[in-house]
């Protein structure tokens, strides 16, 4: 009986190990063209990183399961998909994304198409710009154009960032690009422009490309085509947003608690005690939290005398004593909601040779830091009309009014995200008396700061 099993047992374990081999296979193939093999396809399973390319004879070769499906794509061309089943080869003609090679691309003076156009230059249309909460067209290319690198300098509201297309033209001279808007160059701030008023944004980014605009366009042209009325369609459009900015990056863990700080003070007069040589450096820290190699006497925000504090035996802080005063968090003063709201109103239409577009627009966008913020206030209107079929009467008109709130801090030591992840917890922002009471300004009104003269140990 045990001699059976064991048999049973030996060809059940073989056949499961055949049937799993049996489900990955090599595919080969050859993807070509109309006319010929076609070098450099991505040949990818479809919901995983696993694949390879065609090579020079558009022949292919990669592990795959029954069950995968594989995902040919190329520049140019529509992706297709093939289930792998239980094929051991796909070989597959790619056909031309005429989608692609026939969308206008705003060249110059000029439109031409992708097939046609020999320079080399990238769009990005009204509903990429529509997908992104941005205060200028400058934020909005940000990933979107391949060789341009978009650099934010700041976190303030409405900044437009640093521009530079396939790197630096130039050490000492201007390195920044053209900008040109309906055709006009433009030297005005982008926050001034109205995104939702945009229809594409063109990047020109070689020589032919940029030619006609001369020197000017040697670190590349960005073309801002503006929106536009459609003959013998009408549309009244209103778009409202409203949301908050958050910071995508974790601020540092600061000590919050002005006791856990008394601890870290008293274990650091502890451990200089040691230093030097006291005696007993438990009794050298307690004796010194509050005094001239420690915090001034009167930051003590306990109804308790300073050198009784901290146990010895444990350097923790005593339970049991109370607060005269609670200090201020400083994050509360410094820091605000960043709440962002945009409105837009947009009318359009026309006729066959009269078109209009119209809008308006208002935005509010508030920064992390109390009393940063921007606001824009903008009106556009353009008319076309067709004088002949040859020749064409545009009037373009936009207005833009905006303000730009920044509180001055400067970087380092003189942000404000540097000191309140810096200045110790038990220093208050307003000024106190003796018993823990408010100082009022005499001739302001309202509380006397604290403006830290001789706060001691650990100040800034």
């Amino acid at each position: 009986m045990k001699t059976k099993l064991s048999g049973i047992m030996t060809l059940l374990l073989a056949f499961v190990v055949q049937f799993t081999f049996a489900q990955e296979r090599t595919i080969t193939g050859t993807v070509s063209d109309e006319t010929g093999p076609l070098p450099g396809v991505s040949v990818l399973i479809e919901g995983t990183t696993i694949g390879t390319e065609t090579d020079f004879d558009g022949n292919y070769a990669i592990e795959a399961k029954d069950v995968d499906n594989l995902r040919f794509s190329f520049v140019g061309m529509t992706t297709v998909i093939r289930a792998v089943g239980t094929n051991m080869v796909i070989n597959l003609t790619m056909i031309e994304e005429t989608n692609t090679l026939d969308e206008v691309v705003i060249v110059g003076y000029g439109t031409a198409t992708k097939k046609s156009f020999t320079g080399t230059a990238q769009t990005v249309n009204a509903e990429i710009l529509e997908m992104k909460s941005v205060s200028n067209v400058a934020q909005a290319l940000t990933g979107e154009v391949a060789g341009v690198t978009v650099i934010n300098t700041s976190g303030q509201p409405g900044t437009v960032p640093t521009i530079r297309i396939r790197g630096f033209g130039s050490v000492n001279g201007n390195r920044s690009p053209l900008y040109v808007v309906d055709g006009v160059p433009f030297s005005g701030a982008l926050n001034s422009i109205n995104p939702a008023d945009i229809a594409s944004t063109t990047v020109l980014k070689d020589a032919t490309a940029t030619a006609i605009y001369g020197a000017r366009g040697a670190n590349g042209v960005i073309l801002i085509n503006t929106k536009r009325g459609k003959a013998n369609t009408s549309s009244i459009v209103v778009d409202v947003k409203s949301g908050v900015n958050v910071s995508m990056l974790d601020r540092h863990s600061r000590i919050s608690s002005p006791e856990e700080y008394m601890e870290i003070s008293w274990d650091a007069l502890y451990q200089k005690g040691k230093i030097i040589g006291a005696s007993d450096p438990a009794v050298y820290a307690n004796e010194n939290l509050f005094g001239a190699d420690g915090i001034t006497a009167k930051y003590n925000l306990w109804d308790t005398d300073g050198a009784d504090l901290i146990d010895p035996a444990t350097g923790k802080f005593r339970s049991g004593v109370s607060r005269k005063y609670d200090p201020e968090n400083w994050e509360d003063y410094g820091f605000q909601t960043a709440f962002r709201n945009e409105a837009n109103l947009n009318m359009s239409g026309g006729s066959e040779k009269t078109r209009y577009y119209t809008s308006i627009g208002f935005l509010e966008d508030k920064g992390a830091i109390i009393n940063s913020d921007f606001k824009r206030i903008s009106a556009r209107t353009n008319l076309t009309h067709e004088v002949k079929p040859w020749l064409d009467g545009v009037f373009n008109m936009g207005y833009a009014r905006t303000t730009t709130n920044n509180n001055g801090q400067s970087s380092d030591s003189g942000s404000i995200f540097w000191f309140t992840d810096n200045i110790p917890s038990i220093y208050p922002l307003y000024l106190r008396d003796a018993d823990g009471n408010l100082v009022p300004e005499t001739i302001y009104g309202g509380n006397e700061y604290d403006y830290g003269v001789g706060r001691g140990f650990g100040a800034l």
